[in-house]
């Protein structure tokens, strides 16, 4: 049997009411109550608390939440914890708020999701950012994919997953040549010195290489005596470090993984050696960019 918490109409007190029952007694007054009654003022009081924990958590975002401040600076292995900690404490009370309110109402993920969303689109317009291919757009997946949403996920409920879930999709539907995945506190900590080579491994991996093989050891090199020293490179090794790892986790958990990592090597990584092996890194560079924005359309939908 299913019960309802209710007031009494009569004498205020609470009452614990079978929700298939048509008319009960007051255990304390000894007054006659229509359930039906009940349920509804229940289901108003449901409403008026799910509105006012939802404006509470809308007051709580401020504007220092959706503003990028030092993203590459802050994703490095002795500043990260530090830094993630500052964003998680300054968006937690509105995401608590959040969690409170949406139990029990299936369309809480997709307002507030659209709430965050429209925060953000406002400080990019106010940037002037018009166009998917604005490098400065980088900057706002960086921090949403470090610190944002991984926040989110900290919330460890059912609620603030279905929110993350929530703001990707509609993030990915606006900017589908800049998609976002998945990303947890973590994941993130923990793999800072893999960098470049999440898909490199993963895929020489599948190809029954080795961790020290001659080809992995090429693209260490690659990494850290060619691109990161180049204007973008830190800020594309940056990139390649956020959304390998969830790539990867999409393949790996997709069933064909490896006709993939046997595409991405034939289509992307094999040509990359052979730029190297030929002197020319900068071929090598952009090669591996194709690859990357090629599969974050791909897999991080």
């Amino acid at each position: 049997m299913n019960y309802i918490t209710a007031q009494c109409p009569h004498c205020k007190k609470e009452l614990q009411v079978p929700q298939d029952a048509e008319e009960i007694v007051c255990m304390y007054c000894a007054q006659p109550i229509h359930v039906k009654s009940l349920l509804s003022e229940s289901e108003r009081a449901k409403e008026n608390d799910y509105q006012r924990l939802m404006d509470e958590a809308f007051s709580l975002l401020n504007e220092e939440i959706f503003t990028v401040k030092n993203g590459l600076k802050n994703v490095k292995q002795n500043v990260y914890p530090t830094a993630f900690e500052n964003y998680r404490e300054l968006i937690s009370p509105a995401l608590k708020a959040y969690c409170l309110a949406a139990p029990g109402n299936d369309e809480a993920p997709d307002f507030f999701a659209g709430i965050l969303f429209d925060r953000f689109q406002k400080k990019i317009a106010e940037d002037g950012i018009k166009k998917e291919s604005d490098p400065r757009l980088f900057e706002y997946r960086y921090m949403i994919v470090a610190f944002t949403v991984p926040a989110m996920l900290e919330q460890h409920t059912p609620a603030a997953e279905a929110l993350a879930d929530s703001f990707l999709r509609i993030w990915n539907e606006h900017y589908p040549k800049n998609p976002l995945g998945k990303s947890n506190y973590e994941t993130i900590s923990s793999g800072f010195r893999k960098k470049l080579c999440f898909i490199t491994t993963a895929v020489c991996s599948s190809l029954g290489k080795g961790d020290n093989c001659p080809e992995l050891n090429a693209f260490r090199h690659f990494r850290d005596s060619w691109l990161a020293a180049t204007p973008q490179g830190k800020a594309k090794i940056g990139e390649y470090y956020l959304f390998a790892p969830m790539i990867v986790d999409r393949i790996d958990r997709s069933e064909k993984c490896r006709t993939e990592y046997r595409e991405i090597w034939e289509t992307y990584l094999s040509p990359c050696l052979k730029s190297l092996e030929n002197a020319n890194p900068q071929q090598c560079a952009e090669k591996y960019e194709e690859m990357m924005k090629t599969l974050e359309q791909k897999w991080l939908n």
